[in-house]
């Protein structure tokens, strides 16, 4: 059947709340054209495929997604629809036509109103899916017009959208309504203010705009900075810390009391550290927030981590494993006993990828019990326990309790001292499949860790199946990335020799509307995965130096962090600048 270019008017009823299906625009179809005119690789296609998976991801988002040039991907899409292609990083809404849909329906229906045609009667929408007739159809409803659709690509929706309607924006305004308030220092006061205050207070405005704002450049954290200028406001994006606001000192009370009251923490301590959490829902999407306060020397500092259950449920094919390296690590961990750790620095993803792994081992016949500090997602068929030291229940009494609750897989949020070491060994050896994390620089390096813990060389031989040693590099934006040749002497000081880019396609991100002008969007890891096979025991037990055991390890095929991370630079997927912050330079 062959759609017409110009669909017909719309009519008829739309669900009120929106329930609208997500077709698949293009659907698998555009990725086998595509790939047949060589236009994408064969990687880009399959990860795709397993990236469409995701609920409200169409085939053709995920090819972009998997680095596919947009430009390439988008027409291809609409020319199977029957439908325009709209590139949102080039084009801009005509006001008229935007002023007529608000914002709410603009984000529901996901689709943008582009321009008035045919003397007022007929709208241009870009749509995620210009086949969802609901949409279509409240659009028609809301405007009085016939409906013309195009298709655009949901990244570029997305941030078109976050720009159009600016939470920045939102947030200056309601500092400068802000200068007009009297301060308040009265803690008392300022708790009964808080409490009290109605949605349309500035100070609510303000706290809204600030957590909209986060949540629309997909930050892991907010800080909230007391200084001698005020309160200055950081989002953690990708790994970076990024100015966001600064509150001037007369409100940096109030706005602290107002995030202490939604996440249940006492406004009037002040002096002693406390945490807490709020639940937020943001454009229809609701968000856990785990808060933490600590006195420094002009007030307090309160850190806000975003929690996505989405963000840490992540398949194993979707972290950035190479495909030796993912079935490297599956093998560790269906394994019926032993201890794999997942090891790197704070904010790692070192969680993401334990829990992927108790993702694909949760079912109806495993009984999996997860030990943590705290329990920041709540999975279902998982048995979740968060340690409590004052009444006594830490890493090792839990780990205590869990061998007689006859677990077949039991997590350790983190091992940090002997005491917690032993019993994780103890529970290895015993038939138990053990998963935990560590601080250590590289998956080698482990195993000296848990002997200077204290651990006898010979139970960690034993006990200890595998390491997974990780980091977290950002992607080059995939709608503004273009290839360009890094000089020789930037590569040398990155620690990366020219020859090892020979033939590579290397790209940068330029900066636009889509990764709010950064050049970089999203994450991904690289990874070295190490099995502690025979010839690791037997150089474990002999007590062989890292040197000599890292050897060993890349001989029996162990890809070193380092060789990951170059091998995500030749495919574009990042920047050798990128690549030179996350891992050890090497000596050129």
């Amino acid at each position: 059947m062959t759609l017409a270019k110009d669909p017909p008017t719309i009519g008829g009823s739309a669900d009120p709340m929106f329930g609208y299906g997500v077709l698949d625009p293009g659907g698998p179809a555009v990725g086998h054209q595509l790939l047949s005119a060589g236009q994408i690789t064969k990687e880009q296609f399959d990860n795709a495929r397993d990236l469409c998976t995701k609920p409200g991801t169409s085939f053709a988002q995920a090819l972009v997604d998997s680095g596919a040039d947009a430009k390439v991907v988008g027409p291809k899409a609409a020319n199977l629809l029957g439908v325009e292609y709209e590139d949102l990083t080039t084009t801009q809404p005509d006001p008229d036509a935007l002023a007529l849909v608000k914002e709410l329906d603009i984000r529901a229906t996901r689709a943008l109103p582009m321009r008035l045609l045919g003397n007022g009667e007929v709208i241009r929408v870009a749509m995620v899916d210009p086949l969802d007739i609901g949409a279509s159809d409240r659009i028609h409803h809301l405007t009085g017009k016939r409906v013309v659709s195009t298709l655009c690509m949901s990244g570029q929706f997305l941030a078109a959208v976050n720009e159009l309607f600016s939470t920045a924006s939102r947030t200056t305004g309601a500092l400068q309504e802000l200068e007009t308030l009297e301060p308040e220092d009265d803690p008392v006061a300022l708790r009964q203010t808080a409490v009290d205050s109605a949605s349309d207070a500035p100070i609510v405005r303000l706290v809204d705009s600030i957590m909209d704002a986060a949540v629309a450049m997909q930050a892991s954290d907010i800080h909230f900075e007391a200084g001698e200028g005020g309160l200055a406001v950081r989002f953690r994006v990708d790994g970076v810390l990024i100015v966001h606001a600064q509150i001037p000192p007369s409100q940096r009370a109030s706005v602290t009391a107002r995030l202490k009251v939604l996440s249940g923490m006492d406004v009037t301590e002040t002096r002693r550290p406390q945490d807490g959490r709020m639940r937020y829902q943001s454009h229809g999407q609701q968000f856990d927030i785990r808060v933490s306060s600590i006195r420094v020397v002009h007030g307090e500092k309160l850190v806000l981590r975003i929690l996505r259950k989405s963000a840490v449920l992540v398949p194993l094919v979707q972290l950035g494993f190479l495909p030796d390296q993912q079935g490297r690590f599956e093998t560790m961990i269906t394994q019926p006993h032993g201890m794999v750790l997942v090891v790197g620095p704070t904010g790692s993803g070192k969680s993401t990828t334990l829990y992927s792994g108790l993702n694909t081992l949760n079912d109806a016949k495993t009984n999996i019990m997860t030990l943590e500090d705290p329990v920041e997602y709540n999975v279902d068929g998982i048995n979740q326990v968060q340690v409590n030291a004052r009444i006594g229940l830490t890493f090792a009494s839990g780990l205590r309790t869990f061998v007689r609750q006859d677990p077949d897989v039991i997590l350790v949020g983190e091992i940090r001292d002997q005491e917690t070491a032993e019993m994780a060994v103890q529970a290895a050896l015993t038939g138990h499949l053990l998963l935990s994390t560590l601080h250590t620089n590289s998956a080698v390096g482990t195993i000296t860790r848990l002997a200077n813990l204290g651990l006898d060389q010979f139970l960690i031989s034993q006990a200890l199946t595998g390491v997974v040693s990780q980091r977290l590099v950002a992607k080059v934006c995939s709608q503004c990335a273009e290839e360009y040749r890094p000089t020789p002497e930037t590569l040398r000081a990155l620690g990366i020799g020219p020859e090892e880019l020979v033939g590579a396609r290397v790209v940068r991100g330029v900066g636009c509307r889509a990764c709010h002008n950064r050049g970089l969007s999203g994450r991904r890891g690289i990874y070295e995965v190490l099995i502690i096979d025979e010839e690791m025991r037997r150089l474990i037990i002999s007590g062989a130096s890292e040197d000599v055991m890292e050897a060993a390890a890349i001989e029996r095929g162990m890809r070193p962090l380092r060789e990951s991370a170059l091998y995500n630079v030749r495919q574009g997927i990042t920047t050798p600048a990128e690549m030179g912050r996350v891992v050890l330079a090497k000596v050129l």
